[in-house]
């Protein structure tokens, strides 16, 4: 094991605090952390420092129906845990399949991503991506594909050629040729465009359509391909339709 990986990451730090009760040995580790910065740097430690006027920023209202308010309705986790990008791709991904003019349908997609992703949890696949090496119906065809195109996003999206459709529908659509979408796969999509990365999937998939026109069950079916979770998906659907009422 390296320095490189005992360094907390943002993500690691997140969650370290997120652990914080105020007992006393953690009381005492912040008291120890406090005398090493007071030490090293104590301009860190007054009111006036950049990172407390960050601490306290509002943050923006996200432009489209998904919000930090609306998602804690729906997940019952705090707002604070949906930031301004998470609501962005959302919103762009809405309103780039057409579902932001459709509350019905909307509430439909909703409830499954919730059942896909446990409530936006797993935003990449919890399995290592080994399964898909070699898996040519997923166009992971060069070493190393299965790993790094394995599920990403709320509807976990797998597979090289899904990636690059969605890398070309950007370039396209956006005209932004982000690279990184295709040598980096999940570990960076999940992150820089957790909601987005499935615009192409719901498009080809003619999803809207089939939640238009064939109702919240062929919805189900037609992301799960089958009955997989119905019942915490039709539980999720009534929960959407009071909450986005």
């Amino acid at each position: 094991m390296t320095i490189s990986d005992l360094t907390f990451t943002p993500e690691r730090w997140r969650q370290f605090w997120s652990s914080f009760k105020g007992e006393p040995q953690q009381l005492a580790g912040i008291e120890e952390l406090r005398q090493h910065i007071a030490q090293s740097d104590p301009g860190l430690l007054t009111e006036a420092a950049s990172w407390v006027a960050n601490f306290h920023k509002e943050q923006p209202t996200p432009e489209g129906p998904i919000t930090p308010e609306l998602m804690h309705r729906l997940t019952a986790y705090p707002a604070s845990s949906f930031n301004e990008a998470f609501c962005t791709s959302f919103n762009n991904m809405l309103a780039a399949t057409g579902f932001d003019q459709h509350p019905q349908a909307m509430q439909m997609l909703m409830a499954n991503l919730m059942t896909e992703s446990g409530n936006f949890v797993w935003m990449k696949e919890i399995a290592s991506g080994d399964a898909y090496e070699g898996r040519h119906d997923l166009g992971n065809t060069q070493l190393g594909d299965g790993r790094r195109f394995k599920g990403c996003g709320p509807l976990q999206v797998t597979g090289r050629v899904h990636f690059q459709q969605f890398h070309d529908w950007l370039k396209a659509n956006k005209g932004i040729d982000d690279p990184r979408i295709l040598s980096e796969g999940t570990a960076y999509v999940a992150d820089a465009y957790p909601f987005e990365i499935a615009i192409s999937w719901i498009q080809g998939n003619h999803l809207l359509d089939v939640c238009l026109n064939q109702g919240f069950d062929a919805c189900c079916r037609r992301i799960n391909g089958g009955t997989n979770g119905w019942q915490s998906r039709h539980a999720n659907y009534q929960h959407c339709q009071q909450v986005m009422a």
